[in-house]
């Protein structure tokens, strides 16, 4: 009987308004308590607290990502965990749409995304500019809402001998709030000091608990982020030596336009997303469970402005200053899980689940033409999009034996579908629309796989001061083959449990994702000072066989973590976890090679020859990330009449090629993989990130101070000298590169208790308006620092973060106020 009920209460609650209140009754809410420290990733056999684990963890509730200010879950992390990197690109087409992220310098596509330890489906986007992430494709942390978020776990060790692929950097484990019985509403407003970047969100939870443990809880996002410019002035010589413009007519453009007209701007968003999360136990031994999620978000960003003496538009747009394409992205991203969980009579835990998820983006392309058609062009286009989605099946059973001994095995099955969207027939005819040409039918299509895993994992518990844990698990995937992967780790206690030494050994691997196995694509791009068509070909088509660019395999990584943790009482532990993580075929997106007598010509024959440069997805080098993380907390400091909390984080990482793949010998291709992408993956991170942190709580206030420091981090932009040099090639260490200084950004947040219902917050983040700052290093004699300027910065346009380099946000001070309602 009160199964049925607890059904019947959950969908009444599901058809609800958001707005209803829940009366309180003797149950109290999770978020009241203490958060319980104990983390779910690392091992499929025994759950552990994150002191006890061998591995290193970072376990997050949602309070630190309230006080932080930010409203998205990734902005959130990124100044508050240092071996979590996420950057925003403007005027970079669909790198807007979505921010690359990652974990330890190693590419969105190696860290796993899990939602209550379950699987979440990837984006449909894979980022192919020259901007940090490129060639890598992930998860979309955004479609969370984050008053959903109970905690997160990062787990900062490879992992995919638990979990599969893509967790050779680590494992994000999202864990969704659950048991509450009330109404939460809150409100944000932002705004940049320079009266810009006006952003207002609402977020609401709300649930039910009943007596026998059936839950329900419902949360909603809704958001408004609207565009924040950072134009720079364009210089004028530069800009007529660019473009072959007579000097006078440029300079009475930017006499009227100093910038151009263009728009170096964070993009306009608009986004809401639903989350429902509930548990319904059938026994005492045995309950259902189920979340599901949707969002969508609409981007609005623009291309580089057309100044006339760039194009000339007005055989259509009849605009005689120019012309800036628009650029608009409809994404929507969905997924959810249904699981049975039970204790057999032997104490055999079974959890049995589907998942299923998906990701759709379509573009649409304004305020431009194809100038193939003339006058009969229109001015929107329709260009295209993709869509991902994945259906998972997962049993994982578990039992512990006794004290000494826990044991898991498990399967999971997959099945993922890609598909490419073409354009509207003007958006690809010829030339393509100015800016962003569409998806040709012939590259389109819908693409699919399957695999299946097994694994097997132990914990050993040999005493209370000797744990040990052994993982092997085997993959069989229908388009590239098998992998079969292993991990060992362990941990001794040394003095009681106050010094505690831990490490493990691990392989893992990473298949090819559908995205970057089938994308093919036509760009038009800024390219040392002009706008040329540049090919990105797949992997199964003709240009690759015509060039002899070999069928994608799955890379392969070894991981060494090492670690110390020391806690010397209750509210004092520092942790150093040393790692090194070598991988093996790492799958890259390729230099854009327009060698004539390797890549143009043999494209030529096939009847390609509307391309300046053409780039492929390739196990392209082997890399190897050498890294120290140290985390330390100091809490219930009590001075006057308060307590303080003293929170220090720093993660130090250096990453380098060390060869070329393997997969590559036999080729004879100039600069598969150049100075630039290799800036791209290996230091365009920052070297040194640190995050101190200052919390303090005095009667009804609280205050949060915290001071994001970004170490140096290394470019190679495009049209630098030697730039397209191989990466490896003799003289590559001699040449020019671009250098970020380390900055420090100081946040801080008050939020004031008015009553038990009622909360008040406001605060500035970075309050000093840091801004990122660079410098040219090793200029060639016959090159003046001007003309490398000029040329990394669009002459100009882009003087903050040049235009393919992200250091951290250029927007500056940003005011926040919010207010909290809970009945």
């Amino acid at each position: 009987m009160k199964t049925h009920i607890c059904i019947a209460a959950t969908f009444f609650l599901c058809s609800t308004t958001l707005f209803q209140a829940q009366e309180q009754d003797s149950i109290t809410s999770t978020t009241e308590k203490k958060i319980d420290e104990v983390v779910m990733v690392g091992t499929r056999a025994a759950p552990r607290s994150s002191v006890s684990t061998p591995l290193p963890i970072d376990n997050i509730d949602a309070s630190v990502i309230q006080s932080s200010g930010h409203n998205s879950v990734g902005q959130a992390l990124q100044y508050r965990i240092p071996s979590f990197n996420s950057t925003s690109a403007a005027v970079q087409d669909a790198t807007s749409l979505l921010d690359p992220f990652e974990i330890r310098n190693l590419g969105s596509s190696r860290t796993l995304i899990l939602i209550n330890g379950k699987r979440k489906n990837q984006s449909s986007l894979i980022f192919t500019q020259n901007t940090i992430g490129k060639g890598e494709t992930g998860a979309d942390l955004s479609s969370i809402p984050p008053i959903a978020i109970k905690k997160i776990e990062i787990l900062r060790d490879g992992a995919s001998a638990q979990y599969g692929s893509d967790a050779i950097a680590g494992v994000i484990n999202v864990i969704l709030k659950d048991k509450i019985n009330f109404t939460e509403i809150n409100t944000n407003l932002g705004l940049y000091s320079k009266g810009d970047g006006f952003s207002q969100n609402l977020s609401v939870i709300t649930g039910s608990t009943f007596k026998n443990g059936c839950f329900i809880t419902f949360s909603t996002n809704l958001q408004n982020n609207d565009y924040a410019y950072r134009s720079g002035k364009v210089n004028a010589y530069w800009e007529a030596q660019t473009f072959g413009a007579d000097q006078s007519v440029v300079d009475a453009y930017l006499t009227e336009y100093p910038d151009a007209q263009n728009k170096n701007a964070s993009p306009k968003k608009s986004s809401i997303s639903f989350l429902i999360n509930t548990s319904i136990p059938l026994s005492e031994s045995t309950n259902i469970y189920a979340n599901a999620s949707f969002a969508t978000k609409k981007v609005n960003s623009f291309a580089n402005h057309r100044a006339p003496y760039w194009v000339d538009p007005a055989n259509v747009l009849n605009a005689p200053a120019g012309f800036t394409p628009s650029f608009i992205g409809d994404l929507t991203d969905y997924g959810g899980t249904f699981g049975y969980k039970t204790k057999t009579a032997s104490e055999w835990i079974v959890d049995l689940s589907a998942t299923f998820g998906g990701n759709k983006i379509l573009y649409t392309v304004g305020n431009t033409f194809n100038a193939a058609l003339g006058t009969s062009s229109p001015i929107n286009f329709k260009p295209g999009g993709f869509r991902f989605n994945n259906i998972v099946g997962n049993l994982d059973v578990s039992r512990r034996f006794s004290e000494h001994f826990a044991l898991a095995f498990g399967s999971e099955a997959r099945r993922e579908e890609y598909e490419i969207y073409a354009g509207d027939p003007a958006s690809y005819f010829q030339t393509g629309a100015i800016s962003f040409p569409g998806s040709l039918p012939e590259n389109s299509g819908t693409f699919s796989r399957y695999n299946i895993g097994a694994y097997v994992d132990a914990a050993f518990d040999i005493s209370d001061a000797t744990s040990f844990n052994a993982t092997a698990r085997f993959e069989n995937y229908s388009d590239f083959g098998n992998a079969l992967i292993w991990k060992i780790s362990a941990r001794q206690n040394i003095i009681g449990k106050k010094l505690v030494l831990r490490g493990s050994v691990s392989t893992g691997f990473k298949a090819p994702t559908l995205q970057q196995v089938y994308l093919s694509t036509v760009q038009n791009v800024f390219s040392n000072g002009k706008v040329v068509a540049e090919g990105l070909f797949n992997n199964v088509g003709k240009e690759a066989k015509a060039i002899g660019i070999p069928k994608l395999d799955a890379e392969k990584s070894l991981n060494f973590t090492l670690g110390l943790g020391i806690q010397p009482n209750k509210n004092f532990l520092i942790t150093v976890d040393g790692y090194l993580i070598n991988v093996y075929d790492r799958i890259l997106l390729s230099s854009r090679m327009n060698d004539k007598a390797t890549i143009l010509d043999p494209l030529a024959k096939i009847g390609v020859n509307n391309i300046t440069s053409a780039s492929f997805f390739i196990n392209g080098v082997d890399t190897r990330t050498i890294g120290l993380d140290i985390v330390a907390n100091y809490k219930n400091i009590h001075w006057l009449s308060g307590k303080f909390g003293l929170n220090l984080a720093m993660n130090m990482n250096h990453s380098r090629i060390t060869k070329s793949s393997d997969k590559l010998n036999g080729l004879n291709l100039v600069a598969p993989f150049n100075r630039t992408e290799e800036a791209l993956t290996t230091t365009s991170r920052p070297a040194l990130k640190t995050v101190l942190g200052i919390d303090y709580a005095i009667k009804n206030w609280n205050i949060s101070l915290n001071n994001t420091l970004f170490g140096k981090a290394i470019f190679a932009n495009s049209g630098m000298p030697g730039a397209n040099l191989a990466w490896n090639d003799p003289i590559a260490d001699q040449q020019s590169y671009l250098r970020f200084d380390p900055r420090i950004t100081t946040d801080i947040m008050f939020s004031y208790m008015i009553n038990d219902k009622n909360t008040i917050n406001f605060g500035v983040l970075n309050v000093f308006n840091i801004l990122p700052k660079w410098k040219l290093l090793r200029m060639p004699a016959d090159k003046t620092y001007d003309e490398i300027y000029n040329t990394v910065t669009f002459n100009g346009r882009y003087p903050q973060s040049s235009y393919d380099a992200q250091h951290f946000s250029i927007f500056g001070t940003q005011f926040v106020l919010g207010y909290s309602l809970k009945f």
